[in-house]
């Protein structure tokens, strides 16, 4: 059993509505080909950036899951048949699902302190061009 790491994109018109419904074929799918699920995230229906098989929306699944090896090439192809999925990215985790969370936790977390500090930075140098700005136009007043 290997970890992967899929994406779906799926018709938002056929199960647009049902978000369970959307799921349930994704999940289907993964167990029909042995793969045990860990973690299945449904993300919002969003407009793509160029049409896909006639779509310009989506709705994109993200899915975390250990499937035997030899049941990935059919698991593309089920994906390939089945007509919610427009399309579908599968990649192999190098470690295992629990590091890799915890990995992506780590990231996030970074990437959430770099924000708050680059905002800070940015409202004191707005701070300090509003002082500056003062500064200036009470020279010009005498």
């Amino acid at each position: 059993m290997y970890p992967y790491e899929a994406m779906f994109l799926v018709d938002p018109v056929k199960h647009g509505e049902d978000a369970a419904a959307t799921e349930k074929v994704v999940s289907t799918l993964l167990e029909k080909h042995g793969a045990k699920v860990t973690k299945f995230e449904r993300w919002d229906d969003r407009k793509l950036a160029y049409d896909v098989k006639g779509h310009k929306r989506g709705i994109y699944l993200l899915a975390l899951f250990e499937m035997p090896g030899p049941n990935l090439n059919s698991l593309r192809g089920d994906c390939e048949l089945t007509e919610t999925i427009l399309r579908q990215l599968i990649l192999r985790l190098d470690t295992d699902i629990p590091t890799y969370l915890e990995q992506c936790a780590k990231y996030q977390e970074k990437t959430r302190e770099e924000l708050e500090s680059r905002r800070a930075a940015r409202r004191e140098d707005e701070e300090r061009e509003g002082e500056e700005g003062l500064d200036d136009f009470a020279s010009v007043q005498e």
